[in-house]
């Protein structure tokens, strides 16, 4: 059956319509809120409480030329606790509608809708006798997570729910923090195979004091990646390096063997090892000493390690320096059709160094939204907060750093590097904005109960007042803060209060309720 979805108004009369469905004793049945609703409360729980996300509105259900439902989104925990934005879905069909088959396609489609507002879950807490809406959600792709309990928060009722959740990005790259890579390139390359060890277990013991998540390497051969004849390259030649780019590479090609060695060093430092693969062959060196694959910008256009990554069944991070949408497009479908899933998409300006205004940081969220993946940031500005902060800040969930021992050693990338220390503080840097992130939902935090209690203003008695006396703004009760009194009604109620007897006595300084009020 073909179903749509149209964005629903807060009018009168969408929040009637809505009132109606909501009124279906069916609904009221399997509801956490089993009491009608009456109008003209229903209108500002309406307007107030269905438009909290303006990203999220809710959304009618379009079948069979009109509306025949709505899907309503809200702030949600992840009930594994991975990391980013989950949202609660509700759906709500009209009575005579049911049994058409239309719950299932509706939440494909609200799916689709929540992707592209870049939502990673959507979670569905279902009453477990509710055996119509479970199957429906089982038919939409969400996974079961069995039964837990769930708190109504205005009534405190508790009660026995199954939990089921649609993941629209990888779980894998929302599992703990920002995955931080210290990016160590050819920056163990000293001349000699002896010093090149001793500079690469230095490297991956920097990375492991600076608290990265991982240590990367890069590991290729010149003739499969460039022609014979390439040449040279202009940002090299500018750096002082003019050799042949072919000649370049030959004298940075790490030795297979090195690959096992430095693995087995960072596994003993307790962080994680990764080297980029260039070629097949680079690829069946690297595959038995990493977790996590990584793809280079300029081989985003490499259809054999695109499937070799994907049918590896590990998680897999790609640039996209120097990458247009369609390429990035390509490379994902590849990537998925090849069978790989955990998928991470790095904003990448392919410029070393990356001056500052051309990192292009909000291609972080909309890569998230764009492929449904997983996405973070390969920086490669000399700057060594700036970028990767921000990045975490938009959400970022992977931020790749080139960094080297010290800025002043020969070969092409420690130059633009950071050095270890500025690594340390950038990691530490990216833990904190990470933390500061937030849910993304404006609500008083824990942080600010206490002032929220003291501070706010309500409804408070300026004197002594008598039970029959009545309430005056100005002579017995006033917009004032409470202090250590307890808070008053909310002053968008002070016409309730205006002109009423009190009901009971009300002390000095305590704040007036609806049970202070007389019939």
């Amino acid at each position: 059956m073909d179903v749509s979805l149209e964005i629903c108004g807060p009018g009168e009369a969408e929040a009637r319509q809505v009132m109606a469905w909501r009124n279906d004793p069916a609904t009221l049945a399997a509801s956490f809120h089993p009491e009608p609703k009456r109008w003209p409360d229903f209108l500002a729980e309406f307007r107030g409480g269905y438009f909290g996300q303006p990203d999220l509105p809710p959304l009618f259900v379009l079948a069979e030329g009109g509306r025949a439902g709505l899907v309503r989104f809200r702030p949600a925990a992840h009930p594994a606790g991975l990391r980013g934005r989950c949202v609660d879905v509700s759906i709500m069909l009209a009575p005579e509608r049911r049994g058409r088959g239309l719950a299932a396609p509706a939440l494909r489609a609200a799916l689709a809708f929540a992707a592209g507002q870049g939502v990673d879950s959507v979670l569905a807490e279902i009453r477990p006798g509710n055996a119509a809406s479970l199957r429906a959600f089982a038919a939409a792709g969400f996974a079961d997570h069995g039964e837990a309990e769930h708190l109504v928060a205005d009534t405190g009722e508790r009660c026995r729910v199954r939990r089921l959740t649609a993941e629209l990005t990888p779980g894998f790259w929302r599992r703990g923090g920002v995955f931080v890579i210290a990016e160590a390139g050819s920056n163990w390359r000293m001349g000699t195979p002896a010093r090149d060890r001793a500079m690469g277990r230095a490297l991956i013991d920097a990375a492991a004091e600076a608290g990265a998540d991982a240590v990367k390497f890069q590991t290729y051969r010149p003739e499969t990646v460039y022609v014979a004849n390439a040449g040279r390259s202009d940002y090299l030649s500018d750096a002082g390096i003019t050799e042949d780019i072919s000649a370049i590479f030959a004298d940075l090609a790490m030795p297979y063997e090195l690959v096992g060695e430095l693995a087995e060093h960072a596994a003993r430092r307790g962080i994680a090892f990764m080297s980029t693969a260039f070629s097949p062959e680079d690829f069946a060196a690297v595959d038995p000493h990493v977790a996590v694959h990584k793809i280079a910008s300029y081989e985003i256009s490499h259809p054999h390690l695109i499937a070799l990554a994907a049918r590896s069944g590990k998680p897999t991070i790609i640039s996209t320096g120097a990458a247009a949408e369609a390429d990035i497009a390509w490379a994902v479908g590849a990537y998925r059709a090849a069978g790989g899933r955990d998928l991470c998409l790095l904003q990448c300006t392919a410029r070393y160094p990356a001056p500052m205004e051309a990192l292009n940081l909000a291609a972080i969220p909309w890569l998230q939204r764009r492929f449904g993946a997983a996405a973070g940031l390969s920086d490669h500005s000399r700057e060594p907060l700036a970028g990767p902060v921000a990045a975490a800040a938009l959400g970022a969930r992977v931020i790749e750093k080139h960094y080297t021992l010290d800025n002043r050693l020969p070969g092409p990338d420690h130059a633009f590097a950071v050095t270890a220390e500025e690594l340390a503080a950038m990691v530490r840097a990216v833990r904190q904005a990470e933390a500061a992130r937030g849910t993304g939902v404006k609500e008083v935090l824990p942080a600010e109960r206490e002032l929220a209690a003291y501070a706010r203003r309500g409804l408070q008695a300026t004197r002594d007042v008598a039970a029959g006396e009545i309430l005056r703004e100005g002579v017995n009760f006033a917009v004032l803060r409470p202090g250590r009194q307890p808070l008053g009604a909310h002053p968008r109620d002070l016409a309730r209060y205006e002109g009423r007897p009190a009901a009971r006595a009300v002390p000095l300084g305590r704040g007036l309720s609806p049970d202070d009020l007389a019939e």
